[in-house]
């Protein structure tokens, strides 16, 4: 059975965005308890990796992890909350796993997180819906994260996502949110959707600042 492909992956193939993986990595910060992710975020990854890579490779990939990031990602609970280290460890497995075949997988793997929250796709661009759905992302984010700030900003050709006050940060982390937020614009109707991020935590900016163009 073929396995269903983001929207990212249909019209842009498995070449781009490429991650950018320089820059500062901090995967816990002085207070152990707020560097956390909810499980559901392994949930979502763990259906991408069942449908592209199946059985026998994704067990291959729970070989390299460690026993906590394992358990995460064999058996996820949604509502849990999940040390921000153990998402960074499973992404940069999957990156060493699958790069050679899917060069932009960390963008792929952020396009499946979108494609589940989102589901339904816009035959022509709905504007009002995709705003929506971006200023919801930014409102709800300490649903999904204990760390940070987010704050969504519409702009003349888009918008943009500004997410500071991170106390834990990595390249890695920020790579899978050009998929995201490509594949919200695509699943949304948009054409040529353009994401940046003109500054980032991992460089030493106070905060990472996606700027997002479509039509």
């Amino acid at each position: 059975m073929m396995k269903d492909m983001s929207l990212l992956e249909q019209q842009f193939g498995t070449t781009a965005p490429l991650p950018r993986l320089t820059g500062k990595e901090v995967l816990a910060g002085p207070d152990p308890a707020v560097c956390k992710v909810k499980g559901v975020m392994f949930g979502g990854r763990k259906q991408f990796l069942s449908d592209t890579l199946g059985e026998e490779r994704f067990n291959q990939l729970l070989a390299r992890l460690s026993p906590r990031t394992a358990q995460y990602t064999r058996t996820p609970l949604a509502s849990s909350w999940c040390e921000f280290e153990s998402i960074v460890e499973l992404d940069r497995a999957i990156y060493d796993l699958m790069h050679r075949d899917y060069p932009n997988i960390l963008a792929l793997i952020g396009a499946a997180s979108a494609e589940l929250g989102i589901g339904k796709v816009y035959k022509s661009l709905d504007n009002a819906e995709l705003t929506t759905f971006l200023e919801k992302s930014a409102l709800f984010h300490s649903q999904y994260q204990k760390f940070g700030r987010v704050q969504f900003e519409k702009t003349a050709e888009g918008g943009r996502m500004i997410y500071s006050d991170y106390p834990c940060f990595s390249p890695i982390y920020c790579a899978s949110a050009f998929g995201f937020f490509l594949e919200a614009i695509l699943r949304h109707g948009g054409t040529n959707p353009r994401v940046v991020e003109s500054t980032c935590q991992t460089l030493g900016d106070a905060a990472c600042t996606y700027e997002m163009t479509w039509r």
